[in-house]
């Protein structure tokens, strides 16, 4: 009943005390072995915190000086190098805390999943959040992943969300996605879906998410919230703030995400070697199990609707079930207020163009309109719709009280530009 810990931590004031609460809280703290990549800076006063741990022979210490580190995945992937066999792994990060016999109840979720057919199920989530200061041990809800929507990479932006009547549910929820802060599974996952050293951050658990079910993985999040996680951490130091040439580092892994995503790929998937997709199942049926169309960036509103998986199948035709596939715009516009000075106007439409072609308009309601003349500075739009191909840029026009149609202003949507921190209010010009 051994359990392989795995804890990557940088450069952190909450490690010592996460260790202290693993232990002080399992119902088995003899079947534990500890194994930390600790990623130090010999100037942070908490390094000393870690000696009363060194001698304990269930726990093992990498260190590794923090100018040496290449980023989360790599200390990760050096940790599970380190496996011998146990029969199960939890990996978390170096700020959580736990419930009392957190190892029982969540080998009783794994057993309870393999006596219904999953022989290699995989616990995770996103845990709900907690504050060093305030924490006090008691029953909360347990969150599931959504899906929000894609990044300017193509990678699916995903969120904790209370998972609902959480108080019925006698099993483990089936998931979409995997969460490399939380989880548990069964111990040879090490070796079956290391994690790849080349995915420095973003992208991480997508990666994860599709090799591990294409190696046959079934992914749930718990029903019963067994941990929590220190989210903000305001004054700790973080990677990419020590290391230069981020962006390099990123564009690299999503060169090798989008390998391993592709159909179409199978000879450069494989150049991958174990860093690759398993021979179980395809990325194809990732995509139909989870709702999510990964080489578009589209999703079906099954998924957007937070629905848990399998995705229904209810398509008569290839071409029918990509159809049913979209994007959701999710964001906030400005009119300037130049393009405001005239109020002579009483109708007012947006178009949306993806590559000069229009893929969606909004005509205005009268409230927004009202509210738009009133606007003493630049008026502020959200948006919320769903169009098959994103949207790059934006097109205002105005009908005037005599019924004439004037294009008033332009902008370039602000997931284009998210380096200005304006966003479309330096992207606006007038026709």
């Amino acid at each position: 009943m051994s359990i392989f810990v795995q804890i990557a931590a940088y450069r952190d004031e909450l490690l010592s005390s996460t260790i202290s609460d693993l232990m002080e809280k399992a119902r088995y703290p003899d079947e534990l072995r500890i194994v930390i990549c600790n990623q130090f800076h010999p100037d942070d006063a908490f390094n000393n915190e870690l000696d009363a741990f060194r001698s304990d022979s269930r726990i093992e210490f990498i260190d590794i000086p923090y100018d040496q580190s290449k980023g989360a995945c790599w200390a990760r992937n050096l940790i599970q190098q380190h496996y011998n066999g146990e029969d199960y792994t939890l990996q978390i990060d170096a700020h959580m805390r736990f419930i009392y016999d957190w190892d029982k109840v969540l080998i009783d979720m794994l057993k309870q999943l393999q006596e219904q057919g999953y022989a290699k199920p995989v616990l995770t989530t996103y845990p709900p959040p907690f504050f060093p200061e305030t924490f006090e041990l008691k029953e909360v809800a347990p969150n599931m992943i959504i899906l929000l929507s894609f990044s300017d990479g193509g990678l699916p932006e995903v969120w904790p969300d209370e998972m609902p009547s959480w108080r019925e549910l006698k099993m483990p929820r089936p998931a979409r996605f995997y969460a490399a802060g939380f989880s548990f599974t069964v111990g040879r996952f090490c070796k079956d879906v290391p994690h790849d050293p080349n995915i420095y951050f973003l992208g991480e658990e997508i990666n994860i998410a599709v090799r591990a079910y294409t190696h046959g993985y079934d992914l749930f999040h718990p029903h019963i919230n067994v941990l929590w996680h220190y989210y903000t951490r305001p004054k700790s130091a973080k990677h990419w703030d020590d290391h230069q040439r981020i962006d390099v580092r990123h564009n690299r892994a999503v060169l090798r995400l989008n390998r391993l995503m592709d159909n179409r790929l199978d000879a450069a998937t494989s150049a991958l070697g174990i860093y690759g997709r398993g021979s179980e199942r395809t990325v194809r049926q990732y995509e139909q199990y989870a709702g999510i169309l990964l080489s578009e960036q589209q999703a079906q509103e099954y998924t957007y609707q937070n629905m848990p998986p399998p995705n229904q199948d209810r398509y008569d035709s290839g071409e029918e079930w990509l159809d049913s596939f979209f994007r959701r715009v999710n964001s906030t516009i400005y009119i300037p207020v130049y393009a405001l000075r005239e109020k002579n106007f009483d109708a007012a439409i947006l178009t949306f163009k993806a590559n000069n072609q229009v893929c969606h308009h909004i005509r205005l309601n009268d409230e927004e309109i009202t509210s738009m003349l009133a606007s003493a500075g630049d008026h502020q739009i959200k948006l919320r719709f769903s169009v098959k191909h994103l949207p790059d840029s934006w097109e205002l026009s105005v009908q005037s009280r005599s019924g004439s149609w004037t294009k008033r202003t332009t902008g370039v949507m602000p997931y284009f530009n998210r380096r200005l921190r304006a966003f479309s209010l330096n992207n606006c010009h007038m026709l």
